[in-house]
């Protein structure tokens, strides 16, 4: 059985292309990068050399897959209507910027309810990213939910909630899972033994399906 993907989240100072070159260098054959800053809510477009110096890397590695991280800053579930039109104008930026550097998925934390409930948030969650979807029609690159720890009143530490948002998006098809497996142990799930690992997948599967997990 050959072995699955290795790899680690990488700088991308300097050049997204030295994020692959990194990685590669450390025999990785997957790599994770931020498409931007992730303290600041803008960044200047991608410059085509930028993005050609990128998909040469990939070229010249061989490295895959590919995967972007967005900003800390979003918050799609936000009940501060400002904060989620922000929050929906910054992850289309970020979704334009991993379609041009040809990732396959771009992780993103689902959001936090700032108090106003986990099911208006899930419910508003799913809203934004159909809005998300709708400003980026025909892109190949995957939004992959991210389980979380559960601190504050940050959703998605629960299988459920991932499925919740899944479940009411208009097209599921373009999202995805990321499955942290630190989070997931701080949040409660039990594994490292048989059981409980084996207990932990069989609820994710009737939770989000094993075949979203990326």
């Amino acid at each position: 059985m050959p072995l699955p993907p290795l790899g680690a989240h990488q700088s991308i100072a300097g050049g997204h292309d030295r994020a692959v070159r990194t990685a590669a260098g450390l025999g990785f054959t997957a790599v994770q990068l931020f498409t931007k800053s992730t303290n600041q809510w803008s960044a200047r477009p991608l410059e085509p050399e930028g993005i050609e110096r990128f998909r040469a890397a990939v070229r010249e590695t061989g490295i895959g897959p590919r995967i972007g991280h967005n900003s800390y800053l979003i918050n799609l579930a936000s009940p501060d209507e400002t904060l989620r039109r922000t929050s929906i104008e910054a992850m289309t930026d970020e979704l334009e910027r991993a379609e041009a550097l040809g990732l396959a998925e771009l992780v993103i934390h689902p959001g936090a309810h700032m108090g106003e409930g986990e099911r208006a948030g899930l419910a508003r969650a799913a809203r934004s990213l159909d809005e998300v979807h709708r400003r980026t029609r025909g892109f190949s690159c995957r939004i992959a939910l991210e389980t979380t720890a559960g601190q504050g009143t940050c959703l998605g530490y629960r299988f459920e909630q991932l499925g919740q948002i899944l479940a009411a998006v208009a097209e599921p098809e373009r999202v995805s899972v990321c499955v942290d497996t630190c989070h997931v142990f701080a949040a409660g799930y039990s594994f490292g033994e048989d059981a409980g690992d084996n207990a932990m997948m069989d609820e994710l599967d009737r939770a989000v399906g094993l075949d979203r997990v990326r």
